[in-house]
């Protein structure tokens, strides 16, 4: 089969989008969205959610339907959608949070605050504030302290979301605090690394199963591997990443069991930027699995029922939705739609 010839569109999913996303519209404001799906009659009632609202930016702005979504998407719509994001960082430290722990979605406050860093800078927007941890990473020794003491966690992949997004919302705001701190950053990332796997591998897991190789290392290294690629710098072992990368995929072409999210992006992302630094390093095999992952995406993203059914929050398609816009990116002319998709991460460094 020829990569260069159109098999894939999406016209069915395109077709519904506007459909799903209603579902969690509220207050009938522009931007006000709800992480779950509400009544439309009882819509007035629900409370602004961090994750909702962000979620839409992308899931818009990746599928090239931000400006079609609203008839005309003016100013005062787009205002109204930046001040929903900005209600919720807080003044005092500048992290976005919805409670002490971002409820809905679990993930720690640096995830949540560089996710809302890249939708407002997606909307032509900033934070309002500062964030207050970047007055402790002004010397090499603090930025290798909070690396080493960084919660990496059992698993290290949700860990990840700190050592990661940090330095994305740094990049994404241009608030870096100090001149040298990505170079501390990566010199003691690189060190770090896995020679055999490519990963980082230091969870507490991986003290007691040193061979451990599992979709957790992989979706734990992705959230370091954009900020090394936004910033043009060479990921450690790229040969071991892709073949890490390859040996991860299941049977029906995806990197989780049978529903795709973020966990696909991390691989697909992985294995194109590092075949790229590799000199096309066991490029026919990385054709063959994009190959398959798209034999089984597409179709499940044209049905509307599969789409009604699994994908029940905000948040879970995301990460999805951009791993298309990834494949488009280095495949163009692989999957048909209206207007190119639009690869985020080549924006900023987070999703």
């Amino acid at each position: 089969m020829s990569l260069n010839e159109p098999k894939y569109n999406l016209d069915n999913f395109l077709a519904n989008i506007r459909d799903w996303i209603k579902q969690f519209e509220i207050n009938e404001k522009p931007g006000y969205f709800f992480y779950k799906p509400v009544d439309q009659n009882k819509s007035k009632t629900k409370p602004l959610s961090l994750y909702g609202t962000t979620d839409m930016v992308f899931t818009l702005y990746i599928t090239n339907e931000l400006d079609n979504y609203f008839e005309g998407f003016t100013n005062e719509k787009r205002e109204s959608w930046i001040e929903a994001i900005q209600s919720f960082q807080k003044p005092k430290t500048g992290w976005f949070t919805q409670g002490s722990w971002n409820y809905y979605t679990l993930h720690f406050k640096e995830h949540s605050t560089a996710y809302a860093a890249v939708a407002l800078k997606l909307l032509d927007a900033k934070p309002k504030y500062s964030l207050k941890i970047s007055e402790t990473l002004k010397s090499k020794q603090a930025v290798e302290k909070w690396l080493e003491k960084m919660h990496w966690g059992l698993l290290f992949w949700p860990g990840s979301h700190r050592g990661g997004g940090v330095p994305a919302y740094f990049l994404t705001t241009g608030e870096i605090p100090h001149k040298d701190f990505f170079n501390w950053y990566f010199d003691w990332l690189d060190k770090e690394a896995d020679p055999e796997v490519g990963f980082w591998r230091r969870g507490r897991i991986h003290k007691i199963k040193k061979d451990r190789l599992t979709k957790h290392e992989l979706g734990g290294s992705i959230h370091f591997y954009w900020i090394y690629e936004f910033m043009k710098r060479p990921i450690p072992y790229p040969k071991k990443v892709i073949d890490s990368t390859l040996k991860l995929q299941n049977e029906f072409g995806l990197w989780d069991k049978k529903l795709g999210y973020c966990i696909d992006l991390d691989a697909v992302f992985s294995l194109n930027r590092c075949c790229q630094q590799a000199d096309g390093y066991r490029k026919d095999e990385i054709d063959k699995a994009i190959i398959k992952f798209l034999d089984y995406t597409i179709p499940k993203l044209n049905d509307r029922d599969f789409l009604f059914t699994n994908y029940e929050d905000s948040h879970r398609i995301t990460g999805y939705l951009e791993t298309i816009a990834e494949i488009q990116k280095f495949y163009p002319n692989l999957i048909k739609t209206p207007k190119p998709w639009i690869e985020s991460l080549d924006i900023a460094p987070w999703v």
